[in-house]
C-alpha cells in the first residue's frame, strides 16, 4: 500500500500511537474519589460556581487526576455533583489499568440516563464498551458508541450541504449514481431492513442487561425520536410497509 495515498497518514500504526497517548492512566486517580462506602443520592445537589480563585495544583504533575477534576467541577457547576464524578469515573476507566471502584451505574443508571448531556452518554457508552462486566454490557456499549459516533460523522459532513437535518437530499432522476466505497452494494432505501435489524439487534442486547438498559434505552430513543439523523431522514424514502 502507498503510504501517500492513505486516507490517514501514518495509517494505523500513527492511529495507534495517537491513541494510546490518549490511555496514559492519571496519577493518584483515587485520591479524587469519594470512599467506596459514599451515599450517591446525596450527590444529586448541584455543585456550587468555582471559586474566583481556584486551588493552585502548578506543584501536581500534568496527569495528576486533579487537574481533571477541577476543571470537571468547573464544567459542572450548578449541575449535580453526581455528574461531575461520573464524568470523573469515565476518565479514569477510559485509561489504561483503571481502579475499579469506578462505577456508579448500577446504583443510579436511570437519573443519569434521563438528565445527562448526550456528550456524556456516548462517553458511558464507550466506558461501558471498554469495561462492562457482562457481555451485553460491551456488546451494548460498543453498538451504542459506535451508532452516535458514525451518526456523527455523517451527519456532520451532510451539514456542510446547507440543508435543513430533518429533510432528505433532492433525486437525482436521469443521471448515473456514483458507486459506494468497497465494492458494496447500495442500500435499498424502499424495502431494505438494515437500519430496522440494526436497531432491533441493539435494542435487545441492551435491554437484557439491566445495568446498561437505562442507558441503551435512552439513546435508542433518541435515534427513533428526532428526525434529524440519517435515521429519521432515511423515513422519506421508505415504501408503506404492511401491517
Amino acid at each position: 500500500m502507498d503510504i501517500a495515498k492513505q486516507n490517514y497518514p501514518g495509517g494505523f500504526y500513527k492511529l495507534l500511537r495517537q491513541l494510546e497517548r490518549r490511555e496514559t492512566p492519571f496519577q493518584a486517580p483515587l485520591s479524587a474519589l469519594p470512599p467506596v462506602d459514599v451515599v450517591l443520592t446525596d450527590l444529586f445537589t448541584p455543585l456550587p460556581n468555582p471559586a474566583s480563585t481556584s486551588p493552585s495544583l502548578d506543584d501536581l504533575p500534568d496527569h495528576h487526576i486533579a487537574h481533571k477534576w477541577q476543571a470537571l467541577r468547573a464544567e459542572f457547576a450548578g449541575a449535580p455533583e453526581i455528574w461531575a464524578l461520573h464524568a470523573l469515573c469515565i476518565a479514569i476507566l477510559r485509561r489504561r489499568d483503571p481502579p475499579q471502584e469506578a462505577r456508579i451505574w448500577t446504583e443510579h443508571g436511570a437519573e443519569l440516563a434521563a438528565d445527562l448531556p448526550i456528550r456524556w452518554l456516548i462517553s458511558a457508552a464507550a466506558t461501558f464498551a471498554d469495561h462492562g462486566e457482562t457481555i451485553e454490557q460491551r456488546l451494548g456499549g460498543q453498538g451504542l458508541q459506535m451508532l452516535f459516533h458514525l451518526i456523527k460523522l455523517h451527519d456532520s459532513e451532510r451539514r456542510l450541504s446547507g440543508r435543513p437535518l430533518d429533510r432528505g437530499l433532492p433525486r437525482i432522476k436521469g443521471k448515473e449514481l456514483d458507486d459506494l466505497g468497497f465494492g458494496m452494494s447500495p442500500y435499498h432505501l424502499p424495502h431494505g431492513d438494515l437500519d430496522r435489524h440494526m436497531l432491533a439487534r441493539l435494542w435487545r442486547i441492551c435491554e437484557n442487561d439491566l445495568v446498561l438498559r437505562p442507558l441503551g434505552m435512552k439513546m435508542l430513543r433518541m435515534v427513533m425520536e428526532d428526525p434529524r439523523s440519517i435515521f429519521g431522514r432515511i423515513q422519506r424514502y421508505k415504501a408503506p410497509r404492511k401491517s
